[in-house]
């Protein structure tokens, strides 16, 4: 069985955001940053959005061994990880109006729970 819960209260994680809000002009290129401290070797990492609409996206996950994109990424959107140093930032190339959201970075864990 395996569990997955991004509010796992049971170990200490924490995720940090860097420049909360920034001004971009169009066309440019803009790096959101985000470190984690977690004591799991291989957390869950997520990239998601609030529009001003209020509406909810979600961009990526990552883990060592799985990468998912939302659709509307179009190649624009990409990630340097940095395992050593904990770092999670998200790199937006040719910003757009349709860009302008609050980001977030998130992390989770997945255990597996083997019966005995």
């Amino acid at each position: 069985m395996i569990l997955s819960n991004p509010l796992l209260s049971i170990f200490t994680q924490r995720v940090t955001q860097s420049s909360p809000e920034q001004t971009v002009a169009s066309g440019r290129d803009v790096a959101l940053f985000c470190t984690y401290d977690t004591r799991f070797s291989d957390p869950d990492l997520y990239w998601y959005r609030i529009r001003p609409d209020r509406s909810f996206q979600f961009i990526l996950y990552r883990d060592s061994s799985h990468v998912i994109d939302a659709d509307f990424i179009q190649g624009r959107f990409s990630i340097q990880h940095n395992q050593t140093q904990k770092s999670f930032h998200l790199v937006i190339s040719l910003v757009t109006t349709e860009d302008r959201a609050t980001y977030y970075c998130a992390m989770g864990a997945t255990i597996e729970l083997v019966p005995q």
